[in-house]
């Protein structure tokens, strides 16, 4: 069953991007279900903005879902470190992935787009893998890696609720 795939990073103690899954004929339900959990005035969920009792309300409806998390993990903050995880995201994908949906950072956009170029030829996706970069605003299922990669770098309470689905992937 094809796939999408949201992705969002954590800068902090080095690079975490978080890559989540959801079965394609999935997505609206749990689009319609993650934009039903914004507060007034809100835009987008972001974590590290959210009180513990709401990001434990937010956690809940996430495990609900039964997605699967991949954690591709680095030491180092870099350029070098940032290419590695996005290919290698890229190679976990092909062939069982349609799409691709990273949360826009203007600072490695181009970046990101050569990177996603390069390795979808080599692991032989171009045709079959769209890619984009979206802002946060844009799509509710990228509030699902924010809050897996949020809660994973915090750890204790907060990395115990999201490892079940949840698998590190060291680069």
């Amino acid at each position: 069953m094809p796939a999408h795939v949201f992705v969002d990073e954590s800068k902090t103690k080095g690079l975490l991007m978080a890559a989540t899954m959801c079965p394609a004929v999935d997505v609206n339900a749990y689009r319609r279900t993650m934009a039903s959990l914004l507060m007034p005035r809100e835009r987008r969920i972001h974590f590290t903005k959210e009180s513990p009792p709401r990001r434990r309300k937010i956690l809940g409806v996430i495990a609900e879902f039964g997605l699967a998390a991949r954690l591709y993990q680095v030491d180092k903050n870099d350029v070098a470190a940032h290419r590695a995880c996005l290919a290698a995201m890229v190679r976990d994908i092909a062939g069982s992935a349609e799409r691709l949906v990273i949360e826009r950072d203007e600072s490695t956009a181009t970046l990101d787009k050569q990177v996603l170029f390069r390795a979808a030829r080599r692991y032989d996706c171009a045709e079959s893998l769209q890619y984009e970069l979206l802002a946060a605003h844009a799509d509710p299922l990228l509030w699902i890696p924010d809050a897996v990669a949020w809660s994973w770098v915090k750890g204790g309470e907060w990395r115990d609720l999201v490892a079940p689905y949840s698998t590190v992937i060291r680069v």
